[in-house]
C-alpha cells in the first residue's frame, strides 16, 4: 500500500478485501457508513459493488461504546428508511439517495428489501467490540472451548481492590521499618496502589520493556539505593572543600552561577551529606554540581569546571532510585493472576476476558474454523472509531477478516485521534493497520 491517500467517493468504493477509510470529525463520516450500508443492502455500485446483497444479519458494524451503538443503529434505521420512502416515490431531494436511485432497476423490489431491513434492525449486528467478542464465543462454544454456564460481570474493581489487599498483606506488612517508610512516601495503602496500577489491570496484559530481575527483592533493591546515596555523601565529606576553588578557577558565567547562590547550595548539599540516609529524597541543590549543569553554565570558549564529584553527583542523579518498577511489575502479574483464579473460580467472564479468550481461541488449534465460522456469519464488517482499537482487538479483526476472498473488512477511523491514548487508542496499531490493508 502506497502512503498515499485515494480520494473516497462512498459509491464506487470496492466492497471487497481491506479498506481503511479515514474521516476527520466534520468530515461526513456518518454520510459515508451510511452509503456504505445501503449499498450493501442492495448490492449496488456496479463494478465495485459486494457480489451479492448482504441482509442486516450477515453484516456486521463494531464500535466502542455502548452509547455510540445505539446511536449508530438509529442512525442506520433511519437511513433505510428515507431511502425506502425515496424507492417508492421515485425521487429524493438527499443527494446521497438520489445517486443510490439512479442505479436502483427494480425500485419496487428494493423498498420491499429496505422494509424488511428497516424491521430486522433490532436484530442487526451493530455491536460493541465487547459484544462481538461475546456472541461469538457464546455461538461457537465448541470451537472456542467456552463454558456454557459463565457470568459476566460487568464490574471487576472488587476483586481487583481484594486482590491488591492481599498483595499489599503479603509484600509490605513484613517490611522493615526503613523500607516501609519509602514505600509509604508513595501509597499510603492498597487504594493508592490499586490507583497507580488500574490502567494496567484492563485488557491485555503489557509488556514491559525493561522489567526487573525474577529474583530482585525490595531489600536488596532498597539497600543498592542506599548504598548508592552514601556513597556519594561519603565522596562529597571527603572533597566538599575542593569545589569552591575549581569553581572560582573556571569560566562559570556569574550570571548564571551566582556566588551568593553557590554558597547556599554548599551548605544545603554538605547539611545533606552528613545526615544519616534514611529516604531517597535528594536536595534540589544538588543538581546544581552535575557536571551538565555546570557545563551549560560555562561562558562560550570558557574553561568548564571540572572535578570527579561532579561526575560522580551527574552520576546519581542519572541513577534509578526507586521501588516503584519493582512493586509496580510484581503487583500487576500477582494481582492479573488472583483476579483470573477468583473469576474461574466463581465462573465468571469480564468484559475483556472476552476478548482474550475470543483472541487466544482464534491462535489455538481451532483457530481457523472458528475464524471460518464468523466469516460465513459475518462476510462484511465494518470497524467504526478504528483509531480506538488495541493490538489485541486489531489481531481478532485481521485474524478472522485479512487475505480472505469474498469478504469485506472496511476499518474507519481518524487519525488525529490514533494518538490519544488515554482513550484505548493505539497509534502503532493505527499505522501496522496503514500497511495491511489493500487500499487507503
Amino acid at each position: 500500500m502506497t502512503d498515499t491517500a485515494e480520494s473516497l467517493d462512498p459509491l464506487r468504493l470496492p466492497l471487497i478485501g481491506e479498506r481503511l477509510i479515514e474521516a476527520s470529525a466534520g468530515t461526513g463520516k456518518t454520510f459515508t457508513i451510511a452509503a456504505l450500508y445501503l449499498r450493501l443492502l442492495l448490492g449496488l455500485g456496479g463494478e465495485a459493488a459486494y457480489p451479492r446483497a448482504i441482509s442486516v444479519e450477515e453484516l456486521l458494524v463494531v464500535t466502542f461504546t455502548e452509547a455510540a451503538t445505539e446511536e449508530l443503529r438509529g442512525r442506520i434505521r433511519s437511513n433505510i428508511h428515507e431511502l425506502r420512502i425515496a424507492c417508492l416515490r421515485g425521487e429524493s431531494d438527499n443527494p446521497l439517495y438520489s445517486a443510490l436511485l439512479a442505479e436502483i432497476a427494480d425500485k419496487d423490489d428494493a423498498a420491499k428489501t429496505l422494509l424488511l431491513a428497516e424491521r430486522q434492525m433490532d436484530e442487526a449486528a451493530v455491536f460493541t467490540i465487547h459484544g462481538f467478542c461475546q456472541r461469538m464465543l457464546s455461538l461457537n462454544a465448541f470451537e472456542s472451548g467456552m463454558l456454557f454456564e459463565q457470568q459476566l460481570i460487568e464490574d471487576e474493581s472488587r476483586l481487583r481492590y481484594q486482590a491488591c489487599a492481599d498483595f499489599w498483606r503479603r509484600h509490605c506488612y513484613p517490611l522493615t521499618r526503613d523500607i516501609a517508610a519509602v514505600i509509604h512516601d508513595v501509597w499510603k495503602g492498597p487504594r493508592d496502589l490499586l490507583k497507580s496500577l488500574d490502567r494496567w489491570l484492563q485488557g491485555e496484559a503489557p509488556q514491559l520493556k525493561s522489567p526487573p530481575a525474577a529474583d530482585e527483592t525490595l531489600a536488596e533493591r532498597h539497600q543498592q539505593i542506599i548504598d548508592r546515596i552514601d556513597s556519594l555523601k561519603q565522596q562529597w565529606r571527603e572533597q566538599a572543600g575542593e569545589i569552591e576553588g575549581v569553581l572560582e578557577d573556571s569560566g562559570l558565567d556569574r550570571r548564571k552561577f551566582n556566588r551568593g547562590n553557590q554558597g547556599k547550595w554548599l551548605e544545603k548539599v554538605t547539611a545533606w551529606a552528613q545526615e544519616e540516609t534514611l529516604s531517597y529524597q535528594l536536595p534540589d541543590a544538588l543538581e546544581k554540581f552535575a557536571q551538565s549543569f555546570l557545563l551549560e553554565r560555562t561562558k562560550a570558549g570558557g574553561e568548564p569546571p571540572v572535578h570527579p564529584l561532579f561526575s560522580a553527583v551527574e552520576s546519581l542523579l542519572a541513577s534509578s532510585l526507586t521501588l516503584t518498577d519493582l512493586v509496580l511489575a510484581r503487583a500487576m502479574v500477582e494481582i492479573r493472576d488472583a483476579v483470573a483464579r477468583e473469576k474461574r473460580r466463581r465462573g465468571e467472564l469480564g468484559f475483556d476476558d472476552m476478548l482474550s479468550r475470543l483472541d487466544e481461541a482464534l491462535r489455538g488449534d481451532s483457530g481457523e474454523t472458528l475464524a471460518s465460522a464468523i466469516r460465513q456469519r459475518f462476510p462484511v464488517a465494518m470497524i467504526d472509531e478504528f483509531q480506538d482499537t488495541d493490538p489485541q482487538q486489531y489481531r481478532i479483526f485481521r485474524r478472522i477478516w485479512r487475505r480472505q476472498p469474498e469478504t469485506a473488512l472496511l476499518l474507519i477511523g481518524d487519525p488525529k485521534q490514533a494518538i490519544y491514548a488515554f482513550r484505548g487508542a493505539d497509534i502503532f496499531t493505527y499505522m501496522k493497520a496503514r500497511g495491511d490493508v489493500a487500499a487507503h
